[in-house]
């Protein structure tokens, strides 16, 4: 009988040595190492990969480490979690923004509009994590300022990445301040993606080093416009919205009303199919002007859209809250503006009355992509 020898995987290897190959690899990137055909072809990281199989040989007793499985190691540091890339801002037309839409106030300051130098297929992912870096600071910014920093955490993929890397920023950081996570939606949302509910987020930070406690939201979903008030009313609901006072930090993107991957359009889809809501309730919305929502709640170029819409998402803030929570001091309402995580559609139709109507002017910082950003200066979708 032969016995088939175990298959070598990264995910097999210590912490310790992971971080150990990413430090000596990144070290001997940019030096002349390695053979002499290695450097006289320019190769460097081949010759950086091979530095570090030998000191893994010498160091650790390791000559099943070839330089062939250097970088696998480095890929599983990545899935680790150990290297964080910061993607680039454009300045200039973070300004030119600022300059096209007359901000004025925290909106006009520096860090107010970020325009991530990225486009194409990996944009959401890099805007998230630009939003995510935004509130960090935000967070330090707070301190001292705050006894706890309370943050309310909005839903959908985009948040949900956003969320992933905040917990991956404040993991070890021991001068973060306690922080208060508060889901800003209820949750069953869609039955077959639970993950975009702001409660399943708190499990990112369950091993942070800063202290952190929670205020979920639990009640149904959706209702009725005329339930509403009624839903707000049950005890753990109304605690949850009684505490929504302290929130400090808001997180949150936005949909327009073309996206099929938007979760309020597929909400509508989803009762339309099961005849809990008509055509017509749909149609309604449509001829007042629907171009998006924000946590679930509509908007046309004027006005949030309220009586025309016939279901209402359990969420602790009103469009007139955020409103208000914008252009209170040490309040920020973070918006996620980059292309639709899941098909890469433009969002421009529905953020250009975000930008343009001070009554809809909800946020304090917008992070966006270059795609979006150019779409905004010419002043379309």
């Amino acid at each position: 009988m032969t016995t088939r020898k175990k298959r070598w995987h990264p995910a097999q290897e210590t912490d310790e040595l992971i971080f150990a190959v990413c430090e000596r690899f990144l070290a001997q990137l940019g030096k002349q190492c390695g053979s002499d055909e290695d450097e006289k072809s320019g190769n460097r990281q081949r010759g950086a990969a091979t530095a570090v199989a030998d000191w893994l040989k010498r160091t650790y007793g390791r000559d099943d480490l070839t330089r062939e499985r250097i970088y696998p190691l480095f890929w599983e540091a990545m899935r680790r979690q150990y290297l964080l890339l910061f993607p680039p801002r454009d300045r200039f037309l973070s300004r030119r923004i600022v300059e096209r839409f007359e901000l004025e106030g925290r909106r006009a300051e520096d860090d107010a509009v970020q325009v991530v130098n990225v486009r194409g297929a990996e944009s959401p992912s890099h805007v998230s994590s630009a939003a995510a870096d935004v509130i960090y600071d935000l967070v330090h910014k707070l301190k001292g300022k705050r006894e706890k920093v309370h943050i309310a955490l909005g839903g959908g993929f985009s948040s949900m990445m956003v969320a992933k890397r905040l917990a991956q920023r404040v993991y070890s950081d021991l001068d973060c301040p306690p922080l208060v996570l508060h889901a800003l939606s209820a949750g069953g949302f869609l039955a077959d993606q639970p993950y975009k509910a702001p409660v399943t987020y708190f499990g990112y930070f369950s091993e942070v080093l800063p202290k952190v406690e929670y205020v979920g939201l639990f009640s149904e979903t959706l209702v009725s416009s005329e339930e509403f008030d009624r839903v707000r009313q049950n005890p753990s609901v109304r605690q949850s919205f009684e505490m929504a006072e302290e929130v400090d930090i808001v997180m949150t993107s936005f949909a327009t009303a073309k996206d099929p991957h938007g979760m309020l359009g597929q909400f509508l889809q989803a009762l339309l199919a099961d005849n809990a809501v008509a055509r017509q309730d749909i149609e309604r919305m449509r001829q007042v002007g629907w171009v998006g929502d924000v946590q679930f709640r509509p908007y046309s170029a004027k006005v949030p859209i309220v009586e025309e819409c016939p279901v209402r998402v359990v969420t602790l803030f009103e469009i007139a809250d955020l409103v208000r929570l914008a252009n209170t001091p040490n309040k920020y309402v973070v918006l996620i503006a980059g292309p639709c995580s899941e098909c890469g559609m433009l969002k421009t139709e529905a953020l250009l009355p975000l930008m343009e109507n001070p009554e809809l002017r909800l946020w304090t910082h917008l992070i966006t992509d270059l795609t979006t950003a150019h779409a905004l200066l010419r002043g379309s979708g």
